[in-house]
């Protein structure tokens, strides 16, 4: 009876022992485990092995039944390792971990555990916004810099091919002052930043041993009297200038090279006297006509007009049709002579010879509408191609208010509209440029308008019109309003005269 009941209890423990490894081999079927090796003792391999196990549910029994061949196999495994348990007291025994499976599927917790798996943070933390600032900050001074780096290197080329220094002028850090110089002085139009560079450019370029009697010395020299008259520093321009304009004399009776300053493919020999003393009339005759002293301003101008014929006929003798440079060149050349007589003019007006005065200013006329007539038959012709102005706006408006002016003056004054209706006209198509000398026509325009009134004997319309002409010229940041000002103080003393009788 007793070995009866120690046979069952060895049968069930049998039986128990292959359960539990048919089930652990349905999971490793399933899901691959990791193994795990224990060390024990022969007499706690039995508790090990039903310790580490689980009952299989029945519905694990109730799966798809195997192939024959399966179940050989299986059986054959089985009884292997049931025998390996049972089989004295290895050293190493095979524990499988514990495994809790479940086909239910939970969402929440599978889109956690993707997230731990990725990584995934919110895009918008102060973290994050942190990164981005500074990332975009990096690119913005990246590509500023780079862009100013560009914009420099390609501005100091197009000086370079634009406004070539002499050669004779020796000296790296001499000839980049020069194109600094230039750059403030006809791009920027800053004279007075301008000026503190041509004169330490003349200090090295002399230090180097350049002539100061050459022709580039004399240009440079002229460049910084032109800064100082725009600076209101007149003290001893008038006798530099002076003393300049007879040594280029007696020059222009020597053989002079071809004119190319206003040209791109310059020639090595760029500069010629007659070039010099166009641009020396621009400063010393204005200056004479502030002095009021016009016989002078006259010689000077006209001077200055026989300097740019000269250089109209060299440019003529080598003029190529197929190019557009020499088009451009000689419209320039027809531009100097244009703005040349217009001064000429208003220094004859000042002197009121009227006669000569009035010839000057409608050959001024004839030159713009020239100019405009090459636009529109053969537009071919290109603004300054370097200070990219075009110095044709308001030219002929300026010189119709003098028409104006002079007929008003000699009390014509049905006359005078005709230039102001013509005049402003062209002044209101040409006002966007923003150019100095049409808000002085507009002005002027609006104190000829002024003047008919007063002659008429309507002293308010001419003090409205006088007191227009002043804030057009106030609003628009203009100097000299010392006659608008004059005319408005007359008027409204003679209106209070009116009212007091």
């Amino acid at each position: 009876m007793f070995q009866r009941s120690i046979f069952k209890s060895l049968q069930r423990a049998s039986f128990a022992c292959k359960r539990d490894l048919r089930w652990q081999n349905s999971l490793n079927q399933r899901s691959p485990s990791v193994l795990f090796f224990y060390s024990s003792d022969s007499g706690n391999t039995k508790s090990n092995a039903s310790a580490g196990s689980k009952k299989p549910s029945a519905s694990s029994d109730s799966k798809k039944p195997s192939t024959s061949s399966d179940n050989k196999k299986n059986v054959g495994r089985d009884d292997l390792a049931a025998e390996n348990m049972f089989k004295g007291s290895p050293r190493f025994t095979q524990v499988f971990p514990k495994v809790t499976f479940s086909l239910r599927r939970d969402p929440r917790a599978e889109a956690a555990a993707a997230k731990r798996s990725m990584n995934i943070q919110p895009m918008l933390t102060p973290k994050n916004i942190r990164k981005m600032g500074g990332r975009a900050l990096i690119l913005v001074i990246y590509f500023t810099t780079v862009g100013y780096i560009i914009y420099q290197v390609f501005t100091y080329l197009y000086l370079v091919y634009t406004w070539p220094v002499a050669e004779e002028l020796k000296g790296f850090k001499a000839r980049n002052l020069m194109y600094l110089a230039t750059y403030y002085d006809v791009l920027e139009s800053q004279p007075d930043k301008a000026l503190p560079f041509y004169e330490r450019a003349k200090k090295l370029f002399l230090t180097k041993g350049a002539d100061p009697k050459s022709l580039a010395i004399m240009h440079l020299e002229l460049n910084i009297d032109r800064c100082r008259y725009e600076l209101g520093q007149l003290e001893g321009i008038e006798e530099r200038l002076t003393d300049m304009l007879e040594r280029l004399q007696n020059m222009a009776d020597q053989p002079q090279e071809r004119y190319a300053d206003d040209k791109v493919a310059h020639h090595r020999e760029w500069l010629s006297s007659d070039m010099l003393i166009q641009k020396l009339v621009k400063v010393l005759g204005p200056t004479y006509f502030d002095q009021g002293n016009m016989d002078k301003a006259i010689e000077i101008y006209t001077i200055g007009l026989q300097a740019v014929k000269a250089l109209k006929l060299s440019v003529a003798e080598s003029f190529d049709t197929k190019d557009i440079i020499d088009y451009t060149t000689y419209d320039h050349m027809n531009l100097k002579e244009a703005s040349l007589t217009y001064q000429l003019g208003e220094a004859f007006y000042a002197k009121h010879d009227y006669k000569t005065a009035r010839t000057l200013f409608q050959a001024t006329i004839n030159y713009c509408r020239g100019h405009k007539s090459h636009i529109t038959t053969a537009p071919r012709l290109l603004p300054d191609l370097r200070s990219f102005v075009d110095g044709w706006i308001c030219l002929d408006s300026a010189a119709m208010v003098y028409l104006a002016r002079m007929l008003i003056d000699e009390g014509d004054s049905s006359g005078s509209l005709s230039w102001i209706v013509a005049g402003r006209k062209l002044t209101s198509t040409d006002q966007h440029y923003n150019n100095k000398l049409c808000i002085r026509c507009e002005s002027g325009f609006k104190t000829q308008l002024g003047r008919i009134a007063e002659l008429q004997g309507d002293y308010q319309r001419a003090l409205v019109r006088y007191r227009e002409a002043y804030d057009y010229l106030y609003l628009n940041f203009m100097d000299k309003l010392e006659d608008k000002e004059a005319d408005v103080a007359r008027l409204e003393a003679m209106r209070g005269q009116v009212i007091d009788n």
